[in-house]
């Protein structure tokens, strides 16, 4: 298993790109982060990096900056090429390449987001004709409308909406499915399936006194309208509340609005807060003035308007098990001044689409219950992203929208497509150990504007690895997807490799000292006809495979070339029958 490519939820051979930039090959990098996932541009900007939190190279120090230096091989992609990336000889999906083959059939998907877009994108490459239907007046969703522009220039999310559009997919623009036309209407009108991806677009409400006073805004809304070019009157004084990524969003797109004092108020300390530290951190330096374990009581107003909110000290957010249970400091009760506050404590679904609609069951956040194969209770209609599985990452809901498209094809095909795997090992022959020192490079974040530049507008912050920097911190993968391959037969247990290894994660032992489960039983008898270790005379290698940083000394060192080193290549493909 190759850590980081397991943790992907569309698995992204992130190892292997790494390594294509470290050899310099960014062309074949950009194939590899794009080949599992439509939205690799979008991703090397705002990914929650689950790959990262897996890196191998994390056991040692930090991860591998996996996430930024997808950024770096899309960029240089961009720079590199203006050619159809369905026609690169390099690129793969598990959906085999270009479109698929004309089934005649039409599908609906409602909802231009990621998981939306992720599953018209697949559809279409299984030969079907795709209609997304969006509420708003531009496509994109929450990339749009949920993610500012200093995080996701909208030149990126451009580049990969068009790129998916090029398989031949219609879009509808402010139609509203609900509204202006209902789902029955989709099926008289010839579609044979319908995906519902409406996302998490709503905020949760905020339980306390005061909300409807005028200057009392919604997060997600919020960052809707800002998108849209609307001009709101937030006065002078700004107070954000949330903890999360939202509302650090809220917060810093309100600096960019101009506005000189924002305030961010939650219940967590700022070592709980559910944020991204470097969120966080941006924030302070923007200027935001945070205010953690406090818990908002009341927005407090005169004459119908905002002047205030009301906090309380936080004693402690978790109890002893774990579980959110505020708990509060009596006579602490104090007013933070404001002309304007903004709640972002969460998100919810609205399912409205299925207004009139039976045999559906939804949550009280508007979330609808899908079965195993994303059905939601009725005939032809399947629901994906956070719209399903409640509010998550953007990688995740491209992998859901992925479910959905395959379960749609298997509903509308009567059967299940034939799926392809393929897995190989591949001999290096000029196997090149890793850099002298790698072990010793330390991550180092991409460089970033200054806080002063950053304000004049939704400029983009990061800035991104130069050629230099992303050639380095490539260099720090422990290259997972080398595997060091054991011959047995030519083996002489003489030693050398255990002797070389400069991790020392070889040991070469007696069989009969060996212990383990079911599998090395299953193991030892294929081997030598028996389990019985007792009765057998030979060595065994053992191999921890969590030191091994893949140097390659074993190989050169061993007399016999018992050890080779091997690359290990997996992909699943949707056969387009």
């Amino acid at each position: 298993m190759i850590k980081c490519q397991d943790a992907c939820p569309v698995n992204t051979p992130s190892g292997s790109y790494v390594n294509a930039i470290a050899d310099g090959d960014y062309i074949r990098s950009y194939a590899l982060a794009r080949g599992p996932n439509p939205f690799a541009p979008i991703c090397g900007l705002i990914c929650n990096h689950p790959c990262e939190k897996a890196c191998r190279r994390g056991s040692i120090d930090e991860a591998v900056s996996i996430r930024a230096l997808k950024r770096f091989a899309v960029e240089n992609f961009m720079k590199a090429t203006n050619s159809d990336i369905y026609k690169s000889a390099e690129l793969s999906t598990s959906f085999g390449s270009g479109k698929g083959v004309p089934t005649g059939k039409k599908v609906a998907v409602i909802g231009s987001g990621p998981a939306g877009m992720g599953g018209a994108h697949d559809l279409a490459r299984l030969g079907y004709k795709v209609t997304v239907f969006e509420s708003q007046p531009t496509i994109g969703g929450m990339f749009y409308f949920g993610i500012p522009a200093y995080r996701l220039p909208r030149d990126v999310i451009k580049f990969d909406i068009d790129s998916i559009l090029s398989l031949g997919i219609d879009v509808r623009l402010n139609v509203t499915v609900g509204k202006d036309m209902t789902l029955q209407d989709l099926f008289d009108e010839g579609f044979e399936a319908v995906l519902i991806s409406v996302g998490a677009q709503l905020s949760r409400p905020l339980p306390i006194e005061g909300t409807d006073l005028e200057g009392v805004f919604h997060g997600i809304s919020f960052l809707r309208r800002v998108s849209l070019g609307e001009r709101l009157e937030l006065g002078k004084r700004v107070i954000v509340i949330g903890g999360g990524n939202v509302a650090m969003d809220v917060a810093r797109t309100v600096r960019r609005l101009r506005i000189k004092d924002v305030h961010s108020v939650c219940l967590e300390a700022v070592h709980e807060m559910p944020a991204d530290k470097l969120e966080i951190s941006e924030s302070l330096e923007e200027g935001i003035t945070l205010h953690p374990r406090k818990g908002p009581q009341r927005v407090v107003g005169k004459d119908g308007k905002v002047t205030g909110l009301r906090v309380i000290d936080v004693a402690s957010v978790f109890d002893a098990n774990g579980r959110f249970n505020p708990q509060y400091v009596e006579g602490s009760e104090s007013i933070i001044k404001a002309d304007a506050v903004i709640t972002a404590i969460g998100q919810a679904s609205d399912n409205a689409c299925l207004k009139g609609c039976k045999g559906f069951k939804a949550t009280r956040w508007g979330t609808i219950v899908v079965d195993e194969t994303m059905n939601i209770g009725m005939p032809g209609v399947f629901a994906a992203g956070d719209v399903a599985t409640g509010p998550g990452i953007v990688i995740g809901a491209v992998a859901s929208g992925r479910k959905a498209a395959r379960a749609i094809d298997r509903h509308l095909r009567r059967r299940e497509r034939k799926t392809i795997k393929k897995a190989k090992m591949t001999e290096i022959k000029d196997y090149k150990k890793p850099a002298e020192g790698y072990i010793k490079i330390m991550r180092e974040e991409p460089p970033v504007l200054d806080p002063e530049k950053r304000l004049r507008g939704f400029v983009q912050v990061e800035l991104g690895y130069s050629e230099d920097m992303a050639a380095e911190q490539a260099k720090r993968c422990l290259k997972c997807n080398i595997n060091t391959i054991f011959n047995g037969d030519l083996c002489i247990a003489c030693g050398g490799c255990v002797d070389v290894c400069p991790m020392n994660c070889l040991k070469l032992t007696s069989i009969s000292n060996l212990a383990g489960d079911e599998n090395l039983d299953k193991l030892i008898q294929n081997r030598y006809g028996t389990s019985d270790l007792s009765s057998i005379k030979g060595a065994a290698m053992i191999k921890d495979e969590d030191k091994c940083i893949r140097c390659g000394l074993c190989a050169k060192r061993c007399p016999t070339k018992a050890i080779t080193m091997e690359k290990f290549e997996f992909e699943e493909v949707l056969a387009n029958e």
